[in-house]
């Protein structure tokens, strides 16, 4: 079990390809559902361009140095509620993994933009990834201000999310960056300015939604993949510049190059989606990544509403983990067909990976959260969704887990004796990342399925997103899309699943049969009711039966905390099960155990009062006599 533990923290990702013969009649039946709310999407709900920040990025790869000249133009609005003069940006690079050569940005120089330009001061903070800028003028709410910054992104030769990897002779060097220019922090009320360094322990990544603008300029051999839409591309005969832009808002730019490149694109809707690869992967991506991008579009945009957006890449990309996402743009690296052709994963990886990462344009990209403090938020729901892509297109939940979430999840405590709520910061639990985000949070959500019905679950996500896309969401705004299309309040439900350490650990506190009344008193405990701050709600299968091992109840309970039951039996019981299957939260210390059973039953005979029994044996004996003296003066009377 440890080593299937270790499986899921390292690596989530499954897949095998097969055409969706059912799964496009269920796309289409989410569609026609009329209890599911159709989507708006109308202009309005897109952020008007005077109430966003504008970023004007331009960057030339140097491509012998592995180093990024460039600029950026940042006309920055405060949308907060306080007044500013200074500002920080981060400059992720120098934290990612390297073998031999650091990622680093270093500033050149950060000026106004008007003419004659002033130079503005500022101070970089390489160990915290951070610069603050000194601004010319104290920024009111509502109010934008702009600058320029120069510098130099040093590309590290690692295997995290900007690198360079690969050879030209093997026609497999890629260049591959991300957070290559200094981003601005976003400023909350929980944290004010999030000036978290990057980390290694989950995805680094907040920030808020911006106008871009993109010029890159590579060799004129190369291709690029790049978040937005290609606008132009020029050639000077050495070197073409690529133009991009997104048309909407995005949280960031990503980009991807390189000599070797197979692409391959088609229309879906009004989205062009494309995939680039390299030569050696074509067995795995030809065609068969295209279709799994398509499938995954599709359905997402039918289940949760529409991606706004007209390009979707999918590219493949250097990495020590399976996919990375970024608006527009998602990777899955190589080591995913290293590991399918070696053995050691499922061919089912690779297209849990390309659902997955599209997953998260609905989960992260167009409705942000804070990575750090929330950062279960979108993996949580990412892993729920692609689970839900197994279930439409190849008929089971289940279908991309190795281990079942369920099964892991009931035997966590077992295994690890320690408590694991959803509901916390990545930094209180760094070493439960991967369990948290990837296998019990989706769990969760399940249950919330399951016990709120698929019509008003599905009709909750897509209100949900609608709500927040475009904005930053955390748990409690979940809860009250799920509460405003329930008509419910939900505390019930969300606050164990998401609050509680521990799951519920039920044992058969009393059980009591009454032989003369013929009733059964039933008290199932929650062992750790005591430890949980909140007491879990769910029902579950309840099976009696009698000496001849004849079933006499039948039938779904709900057990809510401590509970007592009391039924009328036709005859007498011999034993009690409580069967946990269909997703029953329970902790357990066997793996794949399906029930808890009792054959304990305190039987209570019936009991007779003495003074009864006297009063009995008197009213035999006067009602005896009197019949006697009747019998006597009835005769004397005769003769």
């Amino acid at each position: 079990m440890k080593e299937s533990f270790r499986l899921v923290l390292g690596f989530l990702f499954v897949s095998a390809f097969l055409m969706p013969f059912v799964g496009n009649a269920a796309i289409e039946n989410i569609r026609e559902n009329p209890a599911i709310p159709k989507m708006q999407t109308s202009p309005s709900q897109v952020p008007s361009e005077d109430e966003l920040s504008h970023l004007n990025l331009t960057l030339r790869l140097d491509e012998p140095r592995s180093v990024l000249e460039g600029s950026i133009i940042i006309d920055y609005y405060n949308n907060d509620p306080i007044a500013f003069s200074q500002l920080p940006l981060h400059l992720y690079p120098s934290g990612m993994l390297y073998e031999n050569r650091t990622g680093r940005i270093d500033i050149l120089n950060v000026t106004t933009t008007e003419t004659p330009a002033t130079t503005l001061t500022f101070e970089v903070l390489q160990d915290e990834q951070l610069m603050w800028i000194d601004l010319d003028e104290v920024v009111q709410p509502g109010e934008f201000t702009e600058f320029k910054i120069t510098f130099n992104t040093t590309i590290p030769d690692g295997l995290d999310r900007g690198n360079v990897n690969g050879e030209d002779n093997e026609q497999s060097r890629i260049f591959t960056m991300s957070s290559c220019y200094p981003i601005p922090c976003v400023y909350d009320e929980w944290d004010q300015w999030n000036t978290d360094p990057y980390v290694a322990f989950s995805d680094p990544y907040y920030f808020d939604m911006a106008f871009y603008d993109f010029r890159i300029s590579v060799p004129d051999e190369m291709i690029v993949a790049s978040t937005g839409n290609l606008l132009s591309s020029e050639s000077d005969g050495e070197s073409t510049t690529y133009h991009f832009n997104p048309g909407l808002p995005v949280r960031e730019l990503t980009f991807s190059a390189s000599r070797y490149f197979r692409s391959e694109c088609m229309l879906v809707g009004e989205v062009n989606v494309s995939t680039f690869y390299l030569p050696n992967s074509a067995p795995e991506w030809d065609s068969a990544a295209l279709n799994m991008a398509k499938q995954s579009l599709e359905l997402f945009n039918a289940t949760f509403g529409v991606y706004p957006y007209s390009t979707l890449n999918v590219v493949e990309q250097w990495g020590y983990y399976g996919g990375m996402e970024y608006p527009c743009q998602v990777y899955i690296t190589h080591r995913v067909i290293e590991r399918i052709r070696e053995g050691s994963y499922w061919p089912r990886f690779f297209e849990l990976v390309i659902a997955h990462e599209i997953g998260h344009e609905w989960w992260s990209q167009l409705v942000g959260d804070d990575c750090i403090d929330w950062g279960f938020m979108d993996e949580m729901i990412t892993c729920w969704s692609h689970s839900y892509y197994a279930e439409i297109y190849h008929g089971d939940w289940e279908y991309f887990q190795y281990d079942r979430y369920v099964d892991i999840v009931r035997n966590f405590y077992h295994e690890w004796e320690i408590g694991s709520p959803v509901n916390m910061s990545h930094y209180e639990r760094t070493d439960l990342v991967g369990y948290i985000d990837y296998t019990k949070g989706p769990l969760m959500m399940e249950k919330l399925r399951l016990a709120l019905g698929h019509e008003t679950f599905v009709a909750s996500l897509r209100y949900y997103f609608e709500e927040f896309k475009y904005k930053i969401a955390i748990l409690p705004d979940l809860q009250n899309a799920f509460e405003e299309v329930s008509g419910k309040n939900l505390d019930w439900l969300f606050l164990p699943l998401f609050d509680n350490p521990y799951l519920p650990n039920y044992d058969f506190q009393s059980l009591v049969y009454d032989v003369g009344t013929g009733v059964l008193s039933i008290t199932v405990e929650d062992l750790n009711e005591v430890t949980n701050p909140y007491s879990y709600s769910q029902k579950m299968p309840l099976r009696v039966y009698d000496i001849n091992d004849q079933s006499i109840i039948n039938e779904e309970v709900w057990i809510n905390g401590t509970t007592t039951l009391s039924y009328s039996v036709s005859s007498q019981p011999s034993r009690v099960r409580l069967v946990y299957g269909d997703y029953v939260l329970v902790q357990l210390e066997e793996y794949g155990n399906s029930y808890l059973e009792t054959r304990t039953i305190v039987i209570v005979e019936p009991t007779i009062d003495p003074l009864f029994v006297f009063v009995g044996v008197l009213s035999v004996v006067v009602v005896g006599s009197l019949l006697v003296l009747f019998t006597i003066i009835r005769r004397k009377r005769v003769s």
